[in-house]
C-alpha cells in the first residue's frame, strides 16, 4: 500500500510539473502565477474572473505568464465578450510565444476570436515575427445572444505537432472538434497569454477564466541521448530526445567522453534539445563514446543508466611536405618473381593523422590522376595501380585503381604527389642505379624507400626490395631501416692519398648533399677550401677531397668539417669534427717512451701498454710497432695515420672498453684498439717500441718491480716514475697506487714524481665540514703530496680527547699526490657528533722511514 501511495504521489508531481493553472479565485493575477504586461488595464471582477478595464482610448492590451509547454500539451480556457465582436474588437489567446510582449514581433501560435456578424469562428494562427498565417480555419458558429460571445475552448497538440481545436459555445464542456492540422514550426515556448484589441466603448467587455495548460498525455518516458556531433577539437554537441531540466543537464559530471573525461562546461544551444560540451583536452582522430547519466526531462524522468552515443571523429589536418611519401615503386614487373605482373606505386601516411585525399594529384611527366573523396589512415599504406589491375592487389591492402594510370618507365621517371592546396607533398626522380643490384635491376623487384624521415635523398635512401616475393605492397618495406638515431656523425680520420688528395673517414652514413659542398671543409695554414668534394658511393662514409696545391711535408695542418649531417639530420659532432693532415717527422729514439704497462690483468681483463710523447710536436703512431722481440711478436699499432699530440699519454690495447670499465680514464679518446697484441708473460718479459730505424724504447720488466708489500699483483700496472731517467734504470717503474685504482691509463702516472716539490705535505681542503647532505662541504677532503713515490698511508680520525673513532685507511699504497675523504661516520657506521676532531696521517716509506702529520678539523651542523 505504501509503495502504491508513493507511486501516485510521484505521478502527481510529474503531471503537474511545469503546467499553468489560474481560475483567479485568489483575487489577483500578480502571484501564483504572475501575469506580466499591461497589468493596469486588467482587473479581477466580483465573479473572480479576469476582466479588461475601462479605457477612454482604443488600444491593444496584453497579459502573459510563463509557460514552457509546447508539445504534448492541452490548453483550456473560458472566454466571454459582452459585445458583438468585430475586426477592431477581438481577442487572441497566445498558446505559444517566445516573447512576453504579445503586441510585438514574436514566434508562436494563437487562437483568434472575433469577427463581424452574428457568427464566430475559432481559428488557429501561426505568427512569425509580424507575419500571421491561419493554419486552422474553424467553422462559423451562431451565437445564442447576438450581443454576447460565451465559449469554452480546448486546444491540443501532440508530440508529432498535430493540432486539434474543440469548442463549446455555451460555455460548458461538451466540446465539438472544430479543426485539425500538423505544424512543427515552433516547438519551444516561453509565454502563454491574452491579447485584447478594442475601441473605447468595448474596452471593459473582455472576460477570461479557468486557464489551464497541462500535459496532453502524462510523460512517463525517460529522455535518451540520440546522437553526438564533434563541432571542433574541444567541443561536442549532444542531441537528446526531449528537453532537459537545467539543474541536471548543465552538470558536467553527468557527461563522460571516452579517452577525454568530463567536460569543463555544458550549455544549452539555440537548437532544440542540443547541449554543447566543452573539453579541456583536444580530441584527436578516432572513436569516441559519450556516456550520460542522471539528467532528467522536464517531467522529472531520469535518463537510463549509461545512456551512450558514439562517433568517429577525423581531426582536420593540413598535410605538409613529407606527411605522405611515395614509398615503393614497381616499375618493371617482368620477370615475375612473386608479385602480380603489373605496375604499382605505394603511398605511406607517415603521420598519426587521418589525411583526406580529395583533390590530391598523383602524376609523372606525361599524365596526372586526381583523387576523389578518400581518407588515408595514420601509418597506413595505399597501393596505386591501373584500374584494370586493381583486383590483383586488393589482397595486399587498400588499393585504388586509377582510370588514368601514369605508366612507370623502367630506367627512370619523375613521380609527384600534390595536395588539394597545391602543396608538393613528395617527389621522387628515380633511376635504374637505385637498385644497387645488377640482378634485381633486370626486373621483378620493386624499389623501396629506406626511411621517409631520412635527410639523405635519392640513391642513399632507396634500394631494391629484399623481400623474396620481390616487393612489399601494403606493408612495411623489407628495406625499411629507421635513421632517426641521435648519435652525431664524427670525423674519424684524414688519410693522405697523395700530395693533392685527402680521404676523410666518418663514423657513419652521411648525407651526400651536405658532403659534396666544398664550403663545409676548411684547412688551416692558408690552404682553405678544397677544389672538389666527392662522397664515395655506396657506403657514403668516405669523402675524397682534391686540393688546389700540394701539402707541405712536416707542416701540421688541421681540417675542420662543419654543417655536414647524417641521414637523420644530425650535424657533425662539434667535439669530433677536426682531423690532422700532415706527414709527421720521423720518430727518433726516445721521442715516444713506454710510460705504463699492464701484463697481468684481472681475470677476464686484457693487457695494455701506455706510451708518452715527450716531444714538443705531434707524432704518428702509424710509424710504430709494438713488440716483445720474439718471432712474429711485432704488431702494427695502426694501419692508418694516428696522430699523437705532444705531452700526451696514449693507451695501446685490444679492448679499450674493458680497460675503461676497470680503471679511471681521464682521456677516453686517447685509446688505440689494436687488432692483435704481443704476448707478455706475467712474471717477466720485454716491451719494445719499434720505429722505421729500430728500437725507439724498451722495457725489460719482471714481477719483482712491484711493491714488495703488494699481496696480489693481478690488475696492478707498472708505472714510470720519471721520463728524465732511462727506461731501464732500476726503480724507474713501480706499482700503481691503490689510491688511484692500481692503474692510470691515459693520464699522469700516480708514481710520477714532481721535481718542483721539496717537502712532503698533508693538509685539509677546509677546516670545517658539515655532512648534512646539503651539497656544501659534506665531506672532509684530506690532501697529500710527497716528494718521492712508493709510500703507504694509514689515516685515523680521533676525537679531541684522543679517542679513535674511524680507521680511514690502512697501509694503503698512495700516489705521489692525491686525497682521501671522510664522510663523518665512525667505524660503527654512526654519524659522529658535532665537535673537534684530529686527523692523523702516517706515511711509511719502503726504507722503513715514517712521517706523521696531524690536522685539526671541525664537524659542524646547522642551527635550528
Amino acid at each position: 500500500m505504501r509503495k502504491t501511495l508513493l507511486f501516485l504521489m510521484l505521478l502527481s508531481v510529474k503531471l503537474t510539473f511545469g503546467q499553468v493553472s489560474d481560475d483567479f479565485t485568489d483575487g489577483n493575477f500578480t502571484t501564483n502565477p504572475t501575469w506580466l504586461g499591461n497589468q493596469t488595464s486588467f482587473k479581477i471582477n466580483n465573479s473572480k474572473q479576469l476582466q479588461s478595464g475601462l479605457s477612454a482610448n482604443a488600444q491593444t492590451v496584453t497579459l502573459a505568464t510563463a509557460n514552457a509547454m509546447a508539445l504534448n500539451v492541452k490548453w483550456e480556457f473560458g472566454v466571454q465578450m459582452n459585445f458583438d465582436p468585430t475586426a477592431t474588437n477581438q481577442t487572441r489567446i497566445y498558446l505559444i510565444a517566445d516573447q512576453q510582449d504579445l503586441n510585438g514581433p514574436l514566434n508562436g501560435y494563437f487562437i483568434q476570436i472575433g469577427e463581424s456578424g452574428g457568427t464566430d469562428s475559432y481559428d488557429l494562427y501561426r505568427q512569425t515575427g509580424t507575419t500571421v498565417v491561419k493554419i486552422i480555419d474553424g467553422p462559423p458558429k451562431t451565437r445564442a445572444n447576438v450581443n454576447t460571445l460565451l465559449a469554452r475552448v480546448k486546444v491540443t497538440r501532440n508530440e508529432l505537432g498535430k493540432w486539434e481545436i474543440y469548442t463549446d459555445i455555451t460555455g460548458g464542456r461538451n466540446y465539438v472538434l472544430d479543426g485539425t492540422t500538423v505544424d512543427l514550426s515552433f516547438t519551444t515556448t516561453n509565454w502563454f497569454g491574452v491579447y485584447c484589441r478594442y475601441t473605447a466603448t468595448r474596452s471593459d467587455g473582455f472576460i477570461f477564466d479557468d486557464f489551464k495548460v497541462e500535459e496532453l498525455m502524462p510523460d512517463m518516458i525517460a529522455p535518451s541521448l540520440l546522437s553526438i556531433k564533434v563541432v571542433d577539437e574541444f567541443t561536442v554537441e549532444a542531441l537528446f530526445s526531449e528537453g532537459l531540466t537545467s539543474t541536471t543537464a548543465l552538470i558536467n559530471t553527468n557527461y563522460e567522453l571516452s579517452k577525454i573525461g568530463n567536460p569543463t562546461n555544458v550549455v544549452l544551444t539555440n537548437l532544440p534539445n542540443v547541449y554543447k560540451l566543452t573539453f579541456a583536452t583536444a580530441l584527436s582522430s578516432g572513436d569516441y563514446t559519450l556516456t550520460v547519466n542522471k539528467v532528467t526531462d522536464l517531467k522529472g524522468n531520469e535518463i537510463g543508466t549509461n545512456n551512450k552515443a558514439s562517433i568517429f571523429y577525423v581531426k582536420p589536418y593540413l598535410a605538409q611536405k613529407g606527411d605522405i611519401v611515395i614509398n615503393e615503386i614497381f616499375a618493371d614487373p617482368s620477370p615475375q618473381i612473386g608479385l602480380p605482373n603489373a605496375e604499382f606505386v605505394e603511398l605511406w601516411n607517415t603521420t598519426d593523422a587521418y589525411i583526406l585525399l580529395n583533390g590530391w594529384k598523383y602524376e609523372d611527366l606525361t599524365s596526372t590522376y586526381t583523387f576523389t573523396s578518400d581518407t588515408l589512415k595514420p601509418k597506413a599504406y595505399l597501393i596505386l595501380t591501373a584500374n584494370a589491375d586493381a583486383s590483383a592487389f586488393k589482397g595486399y591492402g587498400k588499393t585504388i585503381g586509377l582510370s588514368t594510370w601514369p605508366s612507370l618507365n623502367n630506367d627512370k621517371d619523375v613521380l609527384k604527389l600534390t595536395s588539394s592546396t597545391g602543396t608538393l607533398i613528395d617527389e621522387v626522380a628515380y633511376n635504374i642505379d637505385w637498385y644497387k643490384d645488377e640482378v634485381k635491376k633486370q626486373g621483378g623487384y620493386s624499389l623501396e624507400l629506406i626511411d621517409p624521415n631520412n635527410a639523405c635523398k635519392g640513391i642513399q635512401n632507396w634500394g631494391a626490395s629484399t623481400s623474396l616475393s620481390g616487393g612489399t605492397p601494403g606493408q612495411q618495406n623489407a628495406s625499411y631501416q629507421s635513421q632517426l638515431g641521435t648519435t652525431a656523425p664524427k670525423l674519424l680520420l684524414a688519410n693522405i692519398i697523395d700530395d693533392l688528395t685527402i680521404q676523410l673517414e666518418f663514423s657513419k652514413y652521411i648525407d651526400a648533399a651536405t658532403a659534396a659542398m666544398v664550403s663545409n671543409y676548411n684547412i688551416n695554414n692558408g690552404i682553405g677550401f678544397p677544389v672538389t668534394a666527392l662522397p664515395m658511393s655506396p657506403a657514403f662514409t668516405t669523402v675524397e677531397l682534391k686540393l688546389a696545391s700540394p701539402l707541405v711535408r712536416g707542416i701540421q695542418n688541421v681540417i675542420t668539417v662543419n654543417n655536414l649531417s647524417d641521414c637523420a639530420g644530425n650535424l657533425i659532432d662539434p667535439l669530433a669534427n677536426t682531423a690532422q693532415i700532415f706527414k709527421a717527422k720521423t720518430i727518433l729514439k726516445g721521442d715516444i717512451l713506454i710510460s705504463e704497462v699492464l701484463v697481468n690483468p684481472k681475470n677476464g681483463g686484457v693487457d695494455f701498454v701506455e706510451v708518452y710523447n715527450q716531444t714538443d710536436h705531434v707524432l704518428d703512431l702509424k710509424e710504430l710497432k709494438l713488440s716483445n722481440l720474439e718471432l712474429n711478436g711485432s704488431k702494427i699499432i695502426s694501419s692508418q695515420s694516428l696522430y699523437m699530440p705532444a705531452k700526451t699519454h696514449w693507451v695501446l690495447t685490444t679492448n679499450p672498453t674493458l680497460i675503461k670499465q676497470n680503471y679511471k680514464a681521464d682521456f677516453p679518446n686517447q685509446f688505440v684498439e689494436m687488432n692483435s697484441f704481443p704476448a707478455y708473460n706475467n712474471d717477466k718479459g720485454t716491451v719494445v717500441l719499434l720505429g722505421e730505424n729500430g728500437i725507439i724504447d724498451q722495457l725489460d720488466y719482471h714481477e719483482g718491480m712491484h711493491l714488495p708489500l703488494l699481496k696480489n699483483a693481478d690488475g696492478v700496472s707498472l708505472e714510470r716514475v720519471s721520463y728524465a731517467k732511462p727506461t731501464q734504470e732500476i726503480g724507474n717503474f713501480k706499482s700503481a697506487a691503490a689510491a688511484v685504482g692500481f692503474a692510470t691509463p691515459s693520464y699522469r702516472n700516480s708514481q710520477e714524481e714532481d721535481p718542483n716539490l721539496v717537502q712532503n705535505k698533508v693538509n685539509l681542503a677546509s677546516k670545517t665540514f658539515s655532512p648534512d647532505g646539503d651539497g656544501f662541504e659534506d665531506l672532509l677532503q684530506i690532501n697529500y703530496q710527497f716528494v718521492k713515490n712508493g709510500h703507504l698511508a694509514t689515516v685515523n680520525i680521533y676525537t679531541d680527547r684522543g679517542i679513535l673513532i674511524r680507521k680511514l685507511e690502512r697501509n694503503t699504497s698512495i700516489a705521489t699526490a692525491g686525497n682521501f675523504t671522510w664522510d663523518g661516520m665512525d667505524d660503527n657506521g654512526q654519524k659522529s657528533k658535532v665537535g673537534i676532531y684530529v686527523v692523523k696521517f702516517d706515511a711509511f716509506a719502503l726504507n722503513g722511514k715514517m712521517e706523521s702529520f696531524k690536522q685539526v678539523c671541525v664537524l659542524a651542523a646547522k642551527l635550528n
